[in-house]
């Protein structure tokens, strides 16, 4: 079977349909054409990240990374063009791509651990971190198994041929919808997104759940905010997105901490060799204080006051308050 792709973008509008701005959509297209040309480029970007990342990650970690952020952008793409989409095959084509961003989580943790286990070197007394590093090493490997058969998995179901189909089908028995303008489809659904938001943020954040559930929020509404971006005015994507961004990758900083400081929590108690136990001891409580100090500058950003400003910024290109 071949692995070519099968998709049709033309490699210029590729490089546009790619791009997390969307370059090249108009906010006066019908939003049935801005489906078909963002969907098969964002999907183009997760084909094109798979084999990279299942076959080249040893020479750069980055392709996993990569991956992750193709695939949480393109379900955020498939989500949002859902009601043009055959529902069968919008869950589907979901599914497929949280499995493919699951199987690279194992795999991105430990890289991330790895390159913290790296700036370890330095360290007086510090020379047991080669051997760690080695394990380390060891169960990438073992991580890596899932995403190559995700790229295995993407090629004998025949994904491209399925991505074309569900392209083809756009619009279905909907074409009634067909002739909306972007800018008109896409305002009620920022503003469910952005509810789903403020709703997250209401919760306690001082529970470590609930902060986990802003923090997936945060990102829904981030990569939701760059497929719209062309519908607002350049405020939007100048201003008020940069706002969501830092917060999202603030609170990035606060879970890798968090997955650290249980990473080698676990492992120290598990360490045969008493001189691992206490390295990775210390590990541990070093990122217990980072992950207490960036919780902290977390809380120091998450105030009432900007919690409110966004509500108005939100509320001042129409999404937020009453439609």
């Amino acid at each position: 079977m071949s692995q070519e792709c099968v998709l049709s973008v033309q490699p210029s509008n590729l490089i546009a349909a790619g791009d997390k701005w969307c370059g090249g959509v108009r906010p006066d297209q019908s939003a049935a054409q801005v489906a078909r040309y963002v969907l098969e480029g964002r999907l183009q970007v997760v084909r094109e990240r798979l084999p990279s990342a299942a076959l080249e990650s040893d020479k750069d970690v980055e392709h996993v990374h990569q991956l992750r952020i193709a695939t949480r952008r393109a379900v955020e793409a498939v989500r949002l063009f859902a009601r043009y989409i055959p529902p069968e095959a919008s869950e589907g084509m979901r599914e497929t791509l949280r499995e493919i961003r699951r199987a690279a989580d194992g795999a991105r943790n430990l890289d991330v651990l790895d390159q913290l286990l790296h700036g370890c070197l330095d360290v007086s007394g510090a020379d047991v971190v080669p051997r760690l590093r080695e394990e380390i090493r060891r169960r990438r490997e073992a991580a890596q198994q899932p995403i190559l058969a995700m790229h295995e998995r993407w090629v004998a179901d025949d994904c491209d041929a399925r991505v074309a189909t569900m392209l083809a089908e756009l619009g279905g028995k909907r074409r009634g919808k067909k002739k909306r303008s972007y800018a008109r489809y896409v305002r009620p659904a920022l503003r469910r997104v952005v509810r789903k938001f403020f709703a997250a943020a209401d919760a306690d954040l001082a529970d470590e759940a609930a902060l986990h559930r802003f923090r997936i929020a945060v990102k829904k509404l981030r990569y939701t905010m760059e497929l719209v971006a062309v519908a607002f005015a350049p405020s939007f994507r100048k201003e008020l997105y940069p706002q969501i961004s830092i917060l999202q990758e603030l609170m990035g900083i606060v879970n890798d901490h968090a997955m650290g400081k249980a990473f080698f929590r676990d492992w120290s108690a598990q360490a045969p060799d008493p001189q691992q136990r206490l390295f990775l001891a210390g590990v541990m409580l070093a990122e217990d204080r980072a992950h207490r100090d960036v919780r902290q500058a977390f809380f120091t950003l998450w105030t009432p006051r900007f919690r409110g400003d966004l509500r108005q910024q939100f509320d001042a290109f129409g999404v937020w308050g009453s439609p």
